[in-house]
């Protein structure tokens, strides 16, 4: 039961498919495809996107941004290119953190300001400023944390600002590998007018509320007649269109959670049937997840662990198959499935908290090479996905054996076979890490002229497998026990969180730039404090079971 309320809580952080729109000119308006950070995507996929950069969500239920709330994405962004100097001054910029609100001299109360307030704001003029003399003088200097959110709401400004003063979109395809030509309402490349007055007969019936879709067929005709998509743009632009509606990550979470529960029930009640769901729902679950990494591998065309969010769900997809392959091999007494459904699970929601903008990033120069972010990237988030597995199945060890005090031969045998099993996959994920590791060595000798430096990206590396290597060791000569196994099986996760999340995340220094961002912050460190105080309940009562055990095997007075 705390599966499924954990799934309710945390599903409004998971992306939401869009409702459908009242006036279908808008979805076939959607589907146009424009250029834009080196790849063609649909216009709907592109105002997405534009949304979140301005109010931080592709769409807001309630108590949203001014105009905004309700409504779709493609919305805002026809608004802002149709009505921009009304648009302007709408409060449709979201800013939440409240100090730092009150350090640019803001209402901390207030959550949306308009483009033209905050063009005003002195505090916000300052930090900026601060940021333009730091780069005269170093061009590498990095923003810090304050200068990050400014940079991010003054480019949320402009974005509204670029609009309504008649940007163009990148919507006229022209021939294989070239530039699209560009048009708007307001302006168009020589040789576009046709296209022109097509999007201003769009804006009109648009800001008059009645159907558009009279007006976009002829928009369509109008960039048909100057150019039209190869086979592979027209086919990528369909997928992301079916990937945003049909929102795998939602089904995939979905279905995980009531694997667990089924899984959890099955120790309980009607145990063939329980278990038969686990399989269905995991099965539908693993379907699920492939289609998503599948499709965001064609459409984007690069490996799936090019930033936090696709390293995430790779990590779960490697969890899921280790757990598949290790069960099959122990059918009878093995946990790896339900302890690869778990990790899965949690690094799909952990997926759904980070930053919307983050998740469709275009590729830095230093990824572009796609042998090395194959090799490498693959192999070290591949054994973070396995050590997810030892430290659910350390969880299960510890609730079981301690929490419970589940002290009968059938409960010994499981637990038995659970610490072989989370030993099994620290070895198997510790030798994936420290591959991982040196690959990565070698990639920095090339790309950087040296194989180690001390960044703290690499330095939290090793400090992730001297601490696995140090509980192998432990355990190999049984300087630990069942309980201190387990224990250690989850926090070296939380070192590996640390190295994977907080040196991006939170420390956000280093040669490894191309990986930071901000955001999740509060949930990680809500995650942290709670594994910590799990392990600390766990060894109280691990210490009092010990003391009554001694006290019962001492003979009476």
């Amino acid at each position: 039961m705390f599966v499924a309320l954990l799934v309710l809580s945390l599903s409004p952080s998971l992306p939401r498919a869009r409702a459908a729109d009242v006036d279908p000119g808008l979805e076939r308006l959607g589907a146009l495809a424009v250029q834009e950070g080196g790849r063609v995507m649909p216009l709907e996929g592109y105002a997405r996107r534009f949304a979140v950069d301005v109010t931080g969500r592709t769409r807001w239920s309630s108590n949203g941004p001014e105009g905004f709330t309700k409504r779709s994405s493609l919305e805002l962004l026809l608004d802002c290119m149709f009505s921009g100097q009304k648009v302007l001054h709408a409060k449709v910029i979201t800013i939440d953190d409240k100090p730092f609100k009150t350090k640019l001299g803001l209402d901390p109360e207030r959550r949306f300001y308009s483009p033209v307030e905050l063009s005003g704001c002195a505090g916000l003029t300052e930090l900026l400023m601060e940021f333009e003399k730091a780069r005269q003088s170093d061009p590498n200097a990095s923003p810090t944390k304050d200068q990050r959110k400014a940079l991010d709401i003054n480019s949320a400004a402009n974005r509204v600002a670029e609009f309504a003063t008649g940007m163009t979109l990148a919507i006229i395809p022209s021939q294989p590998g070239q530039a699209f030509r560009h048009a708007s309402a307001q302006a168009a490349d020589p040789g576009a007018e046709a296209v022109q007055a097509a999007f201003k007969e769009v804006g009109q019936l648009y800001s008059a509320g009645q159907p558009i879709l009279p007006a976009v067929e002829k928009l369509e005709k109008a960039i048909n007649s100057m150019g039209a998509l190869s086979e592979n743009e027209a086919r990528n632009v369909r997928l992301e269109l079916f990937y945003d509606k049909h929102d795998p990550w939602r089904m995939t979470a979905y279905c995980y959670g009531l694997a667990l529960v089924f899984f959890g029930f099955s120790r309980l009640v009607l145990k063939n049937i329980m278990v038969t769901l686990a399989l269905a729902a995991t099965a539908i679950g693993i379907g699920e997840h492939v289609l998503g990494v599948a499709l965001r591998v064609i459409i984007l065309d690069r490996a799936p662990v090019s930033n936090t969010f696709e390293s995430l769900l790779w990590m779960g997809l490697v969890a899921i198959a280790i757990g598949l392959v290790f069960q099959l091999i122990n059918k009878r007494k093995g946990y790896y499935l339900f302890g690869g459904v778990g990790a899965a699970f949690i690094s799909v929601l952990f997926a759904g908290l980070v930053p919307l903008a983050d998740r469709t990033n275009s590729l830095p120069a230093v990824l572009r090479s796609n042998f090395w972010l194959i090799i490498h990237v693959l192999t070290i988030v591949a054994s973070y996905g396995v050590l997810a597995v030892s430290a659910v199945l350390g969880h299960a060890y510890l609730i079981k054996d301690v929490i419970l005090n589940k002290r009968d031969d059938a409960s010994r045998f499981r637990s038995a076979a659970l610490i072989v099993q989370t030993y099994r996959t620290i070895q198997v994920g510790l030798i994936l890490l420290t591959a991982g590791t040196i690959l990565g060595g070698v990639w920095a000798a090339e790309s950087w002229g040296r194989f180690w430096g001390w960044d703290p990206k690499e330095t939290w590396a090793l400090i992730s497998i001297l601490v696995y290597f140090a509980v192998l060791h432990a355990r190999y000569v049984q300087w630990i026990k069942d309980f201190g196994l387990a224990a250690s099986a989850i926090l070296g996760m939380v070192v590996i969180v640390w190295t994977f999340y907080g040196v991006n995340y939170v420390m956000a220094t280093g040669l490894h730039s191309y990986g930071f961002g901000s955001g999740g912050e509060v949930w990680v460190g809500l995650w942290a404090i709670l594994e910590l105080l799990f392990l600390a309940v766990c060894w109280v009562r691990y210490r009092a079971q010990g003391a009554t055990a001694i006290s019962k095997a001492q003979p009476a007075a």
